[in-house]
């Protein structure tokens, strides 16, 4: 539960970036949810959004400086930051992770199988998407966000192999 927050917490601050984009693939499933399931979605990322809120704002100074440490993988952040939690910080992701395994609950709930299986299938296209272009480091393909054939060792997919 408290992985689940921290990581979701840190895709805030890290992730912003690829919302938008984000956005744009959502907008065909959206459109395959009726109205009270769309609103539903609407109070989860709201409440989600004031619960990352609430915990950013619950940070010390120093775990601030672990969040903007680009030296470590978002592993080793997530780990070093949910450490640094003091009993009231992890109390409160407690108490957030609750409201909304609740709040979801109650979504599932409404979903037909076709709805269900849309989702699944996105989720599966999500992650292998995301697993593809990322070789487990936090810079991506090249150690330092160097993609195949663009600059590098010259042995990209599109590249000539150097000759």
């Amino acid at each position: 539960i408290l992985v689940t927050a921290i990581l979701g917490l840190m895709l805030l601050f890290i992730a912003t970036p690829f919302a938008q984009a984000q956005e744009a693939e959502i907008d065909p499933l959206m459109n395959q949810l009726s109205q009270e399931q769309q609103e539903m979605l609407q109070t989860q990322r709201q409440l989600m959004l004031r619960n990352r809120q609430q915990l950013r704002a619950s940070l010390t100074a120093e775990q601030m400086a672990i969040l903007q440490d680009r030296t470590q993988s978002h592993e080793q952040i997530r780990n070093r930051l949910r450490e640094s939690f003091s009993e009231q910080q992890r109390q409160m992701v407690q108490n957030q992770e609750g409201q909304l395994r609740q709040v979801r609950e109650q979504f599932r709930r409404t979903l037909t199988q076709e709805q269900r299986q849309m989702l699944r299938d996105r989720v599966r296209q999500t992650r292998e998407n995301r697993d593809q272009g990322e070789m487990g480091n936090r810079y991506g393909f090249g150690g330092n966000g160097e993609l195949p054939g663009r600059g590098g060792n010259g042995n990209g997919r599109n590249g000539n192999g150097g000759n």
